[in-house]
C-alpha cells in the first residue's frame, strides 16, 4: 500500500509540473515535437541561407530598385505605396538577418512603421500597425494562430504577439509610439544558444 502511495505521489507531481509550464512553453514545446521545419522568411530568402546568400539577394532587390540602403546596416522596402502617389497606407521595413558564428542565417529581423507617422495622426501608431502586420503575417504564413505574451527587452516589459509553426517563431511587438518590431527566427537555434 505505501508503494501505490508513493507512485500516486509521484504521479500527481508530474502532472502539477507539467500544468506548471506556461502557455508558450506548452505552445513551443508542441510545435517543436510536430518535426514540422519552415524555412522561409521574407523576399524568397530561408532559414539556412548563408551571410553572402542575403547579401546576394538584396543586392539584386536594390538593382531592381525594390530595396534600398537603410538605417545602420539594414536594408529599406516600402510597402503599400500607391502608383498615384498616396502613402497613406504606405509602410517602411527596415530588415537585416539573423546570423549564427557560422555565418548561416537564422531569422529576420524588421522593424515597420508608417511613411506619414506623426504624433497627432492617432490611425498610424504602433498599436494600430500591429494589428494590421498581424493579419498580413497570418495570410502570409499560414497555420498557427498568434497568442499573446509579454516579452522583456533591454529591461521593458512590452505586449507582444507569438505565432509559432514547427520551428518557425514569428514574435512582433510595438516599440514606443511609431515602431513595431518583428522577429522570425528558427526556435531550434534560438533555444540552443540561450
Amino acid at each position: 500500500m505505501n508503494t501505490i502511495k508513493r507512485w500516486s505521489c509521484f504521479g500527481l507531481l508530474v502532472l502539477c509540473l507539467m500544468g506548471c509550464k506556461s502557455e508558450y512553453q506548452q505552445y513551443v514545446d508542441r510545435e517543436l515535437s510536430s518535426g514540422v521545419q519552415h524555412d522561409s522568411l521574407i523576399f524568397d530568402m530561408r532559414i539556412g541561407q548563408t551571410r553572402k546568400d542575403f547579401y546576394s539577394i538584396c543586392w539584386n532587390l536594390n538593382k531592381q530598385k525594390l530595396i534600398t540602403n537603410g538605417t545602420g546596416s539594414n536594408a529599406r522596402f516600402i510597402m503599400d505605396q500607391d502608383s498615384l502617389g498616396d502613402d497613406s497606407e504606405a509602410k517602411e521595413m527596415l530588415f537585416y538577418g539573423i546570423f549564427d558564428d557560422q555565418d548561416t542565417m537564422r531569422g529576420m529581423r524588421m522593424t515597420y512603421s508608417y511613411l506619414t507617422w506623426a504624433p497627432w495622426n492617432r490611425d498610424k501608431y504602433s498599436d494600430t500597425l500591429l494589428n494590421r502586420l498581424k493579419k498580413q503575417y497570418l495570410e502570409g504564413y499560414p497555420g498557427n494562430d498568434f497568442i499573446q505574451l509579454d516579452v522583456e527587452v533591454e529591461g521593458k516589459s512590452y505586449p507582444a504577439l507569438v505565432k509559432i509553426d514547427g520551428n518557425r517563431q514569428i514574435l512582433m511587438y510595438p516599440k514606443g509610439k511609431k515602431d513595431v518590431l518583428v522577429r522570425i527566427e528558427d526556435l531550434h537555434y534560438k533555444l540552443d544558444k540561450q
